[in-house]
């Protein structure tokens, strides 16, 4: 029995050895899990493009939506472990959700094998022209004056935009009104006209009506200043330490794919975020940014942002079901 077994586990090696070695031997799948256009879709779409090169064989990229990018995400965490299924995703569906959601069709950390932490894009905190707030003091001072007044738009409950403002909200004492609205885009336009006249707007949602005076940047979310809005402080500039979050997303693997196939895509994945134009076409203008390393290094990366949004949203009290 002991030589059967030994014997048993000496072939699934060699099996999962070999399967490396001749990888990739067809086209490889990436799941998005969100509509074509968005940022996720559009990493997954750059970065397989120069992956397909020196892989030898195409990465088609799938947009399989449904339930706010459940669906997606879960279908892929029940596919193979042979390398031909991958993910794209970030922020909400891999670090927010097992927070959010009471019963989530997969585990982030136990069904997936991370394999590289891609880029990030920034929040940057706005506020209609109309607010009489030119900084991140005097808007705490407004709030404080007018507590559970003055309204925040976000792009739903549960989202980066609602737990960001929720984190800065505790951690000045303050409150707001929460409006949220179905999408980004709905979100942004009515800061635009004042009907809620605050958000932590993803950055490349409104850098645009920033330039354009349409909209006053106060602070960005990270803990550095950005490229693209040089002049605009981090939180932390901004008296507000202790909150620094992101849009971030990254490649996955189900869990269980051979290490040699993990470290392969990681090494391909590196070296295609290392080129200028992917580099201006994932962040222009170094509206964002690019990120890389090892699967070890993205997986404590996600194991923190589990820990954190998980405390944003126990404070927030956001549920989805």
């Amino acid at each position: 029995m002991r030589l059967t077994s030994c014997l048993a586990v000496l072939a699934l090696l060699c099996s999962a050895g070999a399967l490396a070695q001749g990888y990739p031997a067809r086209p490889i799948k990436v799941i998005v899990p969100v509509p074509a256009g968005g940022y996720y879709d559009m990493v997954a779409r750059t970065l397989g493009q120069k992956m397909s090169e020196r892989l030898g064989q195409p990465m088609v990229v799938e947009n399989r939506v449904g339930a706010g990018g459940l669906t997606g995400t879960a279908y892929a965490a029940t596919t193979a472990p042979d390398g031909y299924t991958l993910l794209v995703n970030g922020t909400g569906g891999l670090a927010i959700f097992p927070s959010l959601y009471a019963k989530l069709p997969y585990d982030t950390l136990r069904d997936f094998a991370p394999i590289i932490l891609t880029s990030g894009v920034p929040q940057i905190v706005v506020v209609n022209p109309s607010v009489p707030a030119r900084s991140m003091s005097e808007l705490v001072a407004l709030a404080r004056s007018r507590p559970g007044e003055l309204a925040y738009a976000s792009n739903g409950n549960g989202t980066t935009m609602h737990l960001a403002t929720e984190m800065f909200a505790i951690a000045t004492g303050t409150k707001f009104v929460h409006v949220p609205y179905n999408g980004s885009a709905p979100a942004v336009t009515s800061v635009l006209s004042g009907t809620t006249p605050i958000l932590f707007g993803v950055a490349t949602d409104v850098i645009q009506q920033v330039r354009a005076g349409k909209l006053r940047a106060l602070a960005v979310s990270t803990a550095k200043r950005m490229k693209a809005l040089p002049e605009v402080p981090t939180l932390a500039e901004a008296g507000i330490p202790g909150i620094v979050v992101e849009i971030w997303g990254g490649m996955l693997a189900p869990k269980g794919t051979p290490r040699e196939i993990i470290v392969r895509l990681n090494a391909e994945a590196n070296r295609a975020l290392e080129m200028p134009d992917v580099r201006e076409h994932i962040a222009p203008g170094g509206l964002g940014d690019i990120k890389g390393g090892t699967p070890e290094q993205f997986e404590q990366f996600i194991r923190s942002e589990i820990a954190m949004w998980a405390k944003a949203v126990k404070a927030s009290g956001a549920k989805a079901e």
